[in-house]
């Protein structure tokens, strides 16, 4: 996607280079492109037969008049030195004369360049007396050239020269043309636009004021939410026959502390006496329980049915309920109890998502980020970024945009109706405003102020 840069004034710092190939009137060149493909200057040896002048602001090749004043064949000289030193004197010939040495294997033609020198400087080569033929032979191309020896002509071998290229790292490269293929780790991040860490995602999370009757019950450390444990458990309490500890409730109590049963009773003299009658040789009364015998129960053998009372069949008589448990070996009660077999109290409640969403909130301030409803935040993103739809800019005019942020550095991005990003002037008047230049007249600019 191409982008139009229209603020008044842009200053690099550092070094621009090119991406691409050049084929456009538009398009920018470097200045290695420069020297490989344009004629800069002339030569200081080409200095007598071109020239460089102006034509319209342009710089163009200009070649002199040449004019051919004498012919002289020579076949004694054996060279141009030879030719110097015993033929040419330095006035006997003049520029424009031309000289061909027959001696010499090929014949050389040599051309008076107008000196004065009165040595070899004051001749230039002309033809070395090859042919056509001969010559484009002796030529040849490397990478990236193509030559044709039959017509001498010299060509870009485009294939080859894109396979010179290669792509560096974030960067793809395939037919002559680079395109971007780096990702989040391989672009450097910018003052605004944060990457996600652990760290920044946690230092944005709080625990809100949630707390029981005495403590706090919540606690948020380095992007842990966790119950205190500790501050629950002091929520509970033991009542009469139990301890808890550990979040563990144990029965520590008598048969005191429990209520009797309809089936396994607790033992009285009433229902003791009542239990017992007299056999032959004893007399019982059963409202006091005094029963007249010489004799004790030592002196009485236990028969089938009413057996003596032991500590082991009282504690078999006994078994655990509903949230208890029982050791009928030690004649021990245990609460097994859950909290879904223990009826929730008025103060001691217990958790749910409709309770703790009723405890949840944000700040009412009317510049919070944060907002919370059922259960869910929510993010503002009106406090983040303001858009300026449809813009019309006066060239070379500033125009005030209020985006009520709150921050004065703020990033400015715009895009005109092409949907093509667009570079402004931008100029950072308040926490409340900016103001943006074009160096052109342009409509139909969307613009975004964002933090």
């Amino acid at each position: 996607m191409s982008q139009r840069n229209l603020s008044p004034e842009v200053i690099f710092e550092g070094i621009i280079k090119q991406n691409g190939t050049v084929s456009n009137d538009a398009h920018l060149i470097t200045r290695g492109y420069l020297h490989g493909n344009v004629i800069n200057g002339i030569h200081p040896d080409s200095a007598n037969y071109a020239e460089v002048v102006s034509d319209n602001g342009v710089d163009k090749l200009k070649l002199k008049p040449l004019t051919v004043t004498d012919v002289t064949v020579n076949s004694t000289a054996t060279s141009l030195s030879d030719f110097v030193a015993n033929v040419y004197t330095g006035s006997n010939f003049q520029e424009g004369d031309i000289v061909f040495l027959t001696s010499m294997s090929p014949t050389e033609c040599y051309i008076h360049n107008g000196g004065a020198a009165g040595t070899s400087a004051d001749w230039e080569l002309v033809n070395s007396g090859l042919s056509t033929a001969q010559v484009r032979a002796m030529l040849s191309a490397s990478s990236g050239i193509n030559y044709n020896s039959s017509t001498g002509e010299f060509t870009a071998d485009q294939a080859e020269i894109q396979g010179f290229f290669s792509a560096g790292t974030g960067l793809a490269y395939s037919a002559g043309q680079f395109s971007l293929s780096a990702n989040s780790d391989q672009v450097s991040e910018g003052a605004s636009n944060l990457y996600f860490t652990d760290a920044r995602a946690q230092s944005a999370i709080s625990v809100a004021s949630v707390t029981g009757p005495n403590v706090q019950l919540l606690q948020y450390v380095n992007g842990v939410l966790s119950v205190e444990l500790a501050d629950v458990f002091a929520e509970f309490s033991a009542g009469t026959g139990l301890t808890f500890s550990g979040g563990e409730f144990s029965f520590t109590g008598d048969t005191d502390d429990v209520s009797e049963g309809l089936t396994n009773v607790y033992f009285t003299d009433a229902r003791a006496r009542l239990a017992l009658s007299a056999g032959t040789g004893i007399s019982y009364n059963n409202s006091t329980g005094a029963i007249s015998l010489n004799a004790d129960t030592d002196d009485v053998s236990e028969g089938a049915i009413n057996k003596y009372f032991t500590d082991a069949r009282a504690r078999l008589a006994l078994s655990a309920g509903t949230g208890l448990a029982y050791n009928s070996l030690s004649g021990q009660f245990s609460l097994s109890a859950n909290s879904d077999q223990v009826s929730e109290g008025s103060t001691n409640l217990y958790y749910t998502t409709a309770r703790v969403q009723a405890d949840v909130g944000v700040s009412s301030d009317p510049g919070e980020l944060i907002g919370y409803s059922a259960g869910e935040f929510t993010l503002k993103l009106s406090q983040l970024r303001k858009s300026f739809a449809n813009q019309s800019l006066t060239a070379n005019t500033a125009l005030t945009l209020t985006h009520s942020l709150g921050e004065k550095l703020v990033h400015v991005s715009a895009m005109d109706s092409n949907s093509e990003k667009i570079d402004l002037k931008v100029v950072y008047v308040s926490t409340t405003q900016v103001s943006v230049t074009s160096v052109v007249n342009i409509t139909g600019v969307d613009i975004a102020v964002s933090l």
